[in-house]
């Protein structure tokens, strides 16, 4: 009799725990949704989170707003994530930095990159250009490779910062062709571009808006792209890999997160308009603009993805012995 009446509330617990699941999903979103953002205003990501939050306002009728939680090495942003409510009505996006590259640089972060989010889709690829200074005697990789074999440490890529993609890149440039390139970690992204121009180094991995413009003028010289194939956007372009290192592929991609445990039909919802969002004609025009490659995911591949990712950059920094300087 007992056990009959435990089983009858187990099964009563569990039909009210299905159709709260149920109606949280069917009246999502009742109100305002939270992105948050983990770099300042301004910049490529802050931009992207931007242009798909206004979509989705658009779209479900309910606004998306950024709030953006720079500092930390992204920590204070991914903290205020993993502790919100999984409830959808705080998102995130998620990125290399933060979910595959910073665990492993920096050793340890106050979140688990597996464990603490869930994953919703990816949206954007953004791929850097490998670029020199105009008088470099370098015109392709190879010339670059064969000018670095012939002066031992005196190409200097300048990036934003260690573990950042654009070091990563030289980091895996430098072991697939057996060179050395020094690497120079600056404060921000302007700092590069000044150093660059001049001369004081030698080579960057950056995005194209910023870099395209001075590639136009002749005061650099684009030698190369980090994606896997070549980019609708700059179809002449080689890639690295194309250019005697197949494989290389180095990008920094972002997708939507938001805190573990979020209920699966609000996460096939948010999927499913952020699938939408990124086919939408002005999405597609402004991220295309700013040098993304617009990428739509399951929640699963996504997930997938994202240990992938994590795993295989973790064995690289390791092997490499990459550390914060």
């Amino acid at each position: 009799m007992v056990f009959k009446l435990m089983l009858m509330i187990a099964v009563a617990q569990g039909v009210c725990m299905c159709w709260s699941s149920g109606l949280q999903a069917a009246n999502y979103p009742s109100r305002p949704v939270r992105v948050i953002v983990q770099f300042s205003p301004g910049g490529n990501v802050d931009t992207a989170a931007r242009v798909v939050a206004r979509q989705l306002s658009q779209q479900m009728g309910q606004q998306f707003v950024v709030d953006n939680r720079a500092g930390a090495n992204g920590s204070i942003a991914y903290q205020t994530i993993a502790n919100a409510a999984p409830d959808g009505y705080t998102l995130g996006i998620g990125h290399i930095g933060h979910l595959a590259l910073n665990p492993a640089t920096l050793g340890k972060v106050p979140y688990d990159p597996l464990k603490d989010f869930s994953a919703i889709s990816r949206i954007a690829d953004a791929p850097n250009l490998l670029v020199t200074y105009a008088s470099l005697p370098a015109k392709n990789v190879s010339e670059l490779v064969a000018y670095a074999r012939a002066n031992p440490g005196k190409v200097a890529n300048g990036t934003g910062g260690v573990g950042t993609v654009g070091h990563m890149a030289g980091a895996v440039l430098s072991k697939r062709a057996n060179i050395q390139i020094l690497h120079v970690p600056y404060k921000g992204a302007a700092l590069v571009l000044t150093d660059l121009i001049a001369g004081s180094i030698q080579i960057s991995f950056g995005g194209p808006p910023a870099l395209l413009p001075h590639v136009a003028t002749g005061k650099l010289r684009a030698l190369a792209i980090t994606t896997a194939k070549r980019s609708p956007a700059f179809p002449d372009l080689p890639t690295v890999a194309e250019s005697g290192y197949p494989g290389f592929e180095a990008v920094a991609w972002m997708g939507i997160i938001a805190p573990a445990g979020l209920n699966k039909g609000v996460v096939d919802i948010l999927n499913h308009e952020i699938r939408q969002a990124l086919k939408a004609e002005e999405v597609k025009r402004l991220l295309e603009a700013n040098g993304f490659e617009l990428v739509a995911s399951t929640p699963a591949e996504f997930a997938a993805f994202i240990r992938s990712e994590n795993i295989a950059w973790g064995k690289f920094i390791k092997e490499r012995g990459i550390r914060p300087e």
